[in-house]
């Protein structure tokens, strides 16, 4: 059992997690997403990496050394994560980096990926027949905008952060019409927006039950209230 640790703070004692836990956390997450981005990113990249990358750079990404770094890199950010997260210590420069960065690569990977198409669908029955064409695709679109979800919640206030995203998704897909970067889809819209709300009502619960203070470098989080 974990040692009960007293926070004047909320009223509440909390318990303080042994020292192995963020480590095997940590661990498990790196398995976990290392798995996750190969199922994901390889039937997606064969399809859309020609678009994003173009020839050269595409034949170099598709080397399987290249790739398998790639995805361990990718897990390994997202271990760091899990392991600051649970052992409650999130460094502030660290996690402000990878927001923008994630920012910047998911508007790369949405805006770049169907080059040199045009068209409009604003039938949201079609994303019944793309879920049996491809579903990875789908999934790609909903999960993209979750950490976007994640990091809304520091907006504050709901309407707010459903407005931002809203306007965000909207001028993405006009974008992709206008500039010839791919189809103006009411299903992408749609699944982006599910994504989204997974990642704020994820948030949203879990601020529920963790306090976050700042304290210099660091984000400090509060452990879950002891019974």
């Amino acid at each position: 059992m974990g040692k009960i640790v007293s926070d004047n703070s909320d009223g509440h004692d909390y318990k303080a997690l042994p020292r192995w836990k963020p480590w095997a956390a940590g661990v498990v997450a790196f398995v976990v997403a290392w798995w996750f981005f190969w199922f994901l990113l390889v039937p997606v990249g064969d399809r859309y990496l020609p678009l994003m990358l173009g020839y050269r750079l595409t034949m170099i990404v598709s080397n399987p050394f290249v790739m398998l770094a790639i995805i361990s890199v990718c897990a390994l950010t997202c271990a760091l994560v899990v392991f600051q997260c649970t052992n409650r210590r999130v460094n502030v420069a660290f996690i402000t980096a990878l927001s923008w960065l994630y920012v910047i690569a998911a508007v790369a990977a949405i805006m770049l990926k169907s080059r040199g198409v045009q068209g409009v669908n604003f039938n949201p029955g079609n994303i019944i027949a793309q879920l049996q064409v491809s579903p990875a695709v789908v999934l790609f679109n909903i999960l993209v905008f979750v950490p976007v979800g994640i990091m809304a919640y520091s907006l504050h206030r709901v309407g707010i952060a459903y407005a931002t995203a809203a306007a965000a998704i909207v001028a993405m897909e006009a974008g992709q019409y206008a500039f010839h970067l791919g189809v103006c889809d009411i299903d992408d819209m749609m699944a982006n927006a599910i994504g989204f709300t997974m990642g704020y009502l994820a948030m949203s619960f879990w601020r529920r039950k963790h306090r976050v203070t700042r304290e210099g470098a660091w984000y400090v989080i509060g452990g879950t209230p002891a019974d």
